[in-house]
């Protein structure tokens, strides 16, 4: 943040009234006085999945094995109460969605009976006691399990389940309060490959659903780059395309405003490469505006002059201001329509193994894999897309063939600030850090705890924000899994 910006404290307080952030929102000492809580050890080498959910003051831990489906139960402290094995009346099923709402967890599973694609929600009170079914789905639509998808609102009213593995998109949505099914739809996306130019499905606190396809994201291809929003509540179908001629972007994110009720698109973009950028670019339209077709374009941003000298340190040596290896990671909402870009450098590196025996080529052929998770660079846009402030969150990750699961960071979000927690380093006996902005772009770092001597590796991409002083974020070591609860 820049030293004017500091200058008149009247001016920007009222600058952070209008436009704070609004967010859905066994013990060890941490260095910052929070209290920190560790359960007890949970073997998940054989497991397929697993899940995390609060309700209420206890924690669900769900386990799908493949063939047997667990709740471990916690209570607030993440003292271990029980075990729960949940049983099916399907031979095979398989767990399309698991979510809470309201006092109820509800397990969304489909299977196949005879010639027959079958899909079924069970709702399950607090005991984990079966109390309401609802047939999703018995058709002989040509579908295999594990093709159907789902996306769930933000406040879990809704839950769309669909496919886009054939000709059409089989779309389903459920209103989960009740629950209910709200429709059942097929639609084409004509001059788009579904599953190869498929990026993001969302839906609305109120059941509209959009689906977003990108088609000649490619430097040799970029005058046909092109996006489609297909949008469907109950039986209308609308199509929009976006105009990205002339971009490449290093991905997407689509995002849904319920608060303001608008509809995001937004990433980094360049011309020349996917990995080098230029600037972020932004479609934002209202819900209600996208009931209409039409042909859009997107609103693109180069980035300010001292990007590069705030980031590396250095004067730059050109006029360009091109960026690499930086991708969109998440969007934040802020409750005046404005948002948050939370972008992240990273790399991946193969490296092939050398002095192999010649009775062991295949290490020799799979070489090792690298993977750097680095400085983080924040753009809070006003709600027309202009820049508010941008700001530099500097940070160092390194692993080895581990997919990056313990690189990354998390976001706590309260109303007047956020907080991005991560590892410092990808090691035993680490440290973990956070950087705390407010809605100003002003930040500080602090060591949040340690966990030396306590057999932890952290996943901070998997954790959950179970309240607006608390998180729990699993560690997982060796196929064991402990819950880690930190409360501020």
């Amino acid at each position: 943040m820049s030293k004017q910006n500091a200058v008149v404290f009247s001016d920007l307080c009222k600058r952070a009234l209008a436009c704070l952030f609004t967010f859905l929102v066994t013990s060890m000492p941490a260095l910052q006085g929070q209290q920190v809580n560790i359960s007890r050890d949970i073997n998940v080498r054989n497991d397929f999945s697993y899940d995390l959910f609060n309700l209420g003051n206890d924690i669900y831990f769900f386990r799908d094995k493949g063939f047997e489906y667990y709740f471990d139960l916690f209570d607030k402290n993440l003292n271990y109460r029980r075990s729960v094995n949940i049983k099916f009346d399907e031979r095979k099923p398989y767990i399309e969605n698991v979510h809470t709402i309201d006092s109820f967890v509800q397990i969304c599973y489909s299977f196949r009976e005879n010639e027959s694609f079958s899909a079924r929600l069970i709702r399950y009170d607090r005991s984990l006691s079966a109390v309401d079914t609802l047939e999703v789905l018995n058709s002989d639509f040509p579908l295999e399990l594990g093709e159907l998808r789902s996306v769930l609102s933000e406040d879990h009213s809704k839950l769309a389940l669909f496919t886009i593995d054939k000709a059409k998109m089989l779309t389903i949505v459920i209103d989960t309060k009740i629950p209910a099914i709200i429709s059942v739809v097929e639609a084409g996306v004509p001059e788009y490959r579904l599953y190869d130019h498929f990026q993001e499905a969302g839906i609305t606190n109120r059941g509209e659903v959009f689906f977003l396809f990108e088609k000649n994201n490619e430097p040799w291809n970029q005058e046909k780059h092109f996006m489609r929003l297909v949008t469907i509540a109950v039986e209308t179908i609308v199509a929009n395309d976006i105009s990205c001629i002339n971009t490449i972007n290093s991905g997407v994110k689509m995002s849904i405003d319920n608060l303001n009720r608008k509809l995001i698109i937004t990433g980094l973009y360049g011309t020349k490469s996917e990995n080098e950028t230029e600037g972020y670019f932004l479609f934002s339209k209202s819900l209600d505006g996208l009931y209409q077709s039409g042909l859009h374009d997107l609103q693109t941003f180069n980035y300010d002059d001292n990007i590069l000298v705030d980031l590396n340190g250095i004067e730059k040596k050109s006029r360009k201001n091109f960026l690499y290896d930086f991708y969109i990671k998440n969007v934040i909402h802020r409750a005046d329509g404005g948002l948050v870009l939370v972008t992240e450098l990273q790399r991946e590196f193969t490296r092939r193994n050398v002095g192999i025996s010649n009775f062991d080529r295949s290490m020799a052929s799979r070489g090792y894999v690298d993977y750097y998770s680095e400085d983080l660079i924040l753009f809070s846009l006003q709600p027309d897309g202009n820049l508010f402030w941008r700001q530099i969150l500097f940070k160092k990750q390194f692993s080895q063939d581990d997919e990056g699961i313990y690189s990354s960071f998390f976001i706590m979000k309260v109303p007047s600030q956020m907080h991005i927690i991560f590892n410092d380093e990808i090691k035993n006996n680490n440290t973990v850090s956070e950087y705390i902005v407010d809605p100003l772009g002003n930040f500080k770092r602090n060591s949040l705890l340690s966990t030396e001597y306590k057999n932890l590796k952290l996943r901070f991409q998997d954790a959950v924000q179970t309240g607006s002083t608390e998180f729990i974020v699993p560690s997982e070591k060796n196929g064991r899994i402990n819950l880690v609860k930190v409360i501020f």
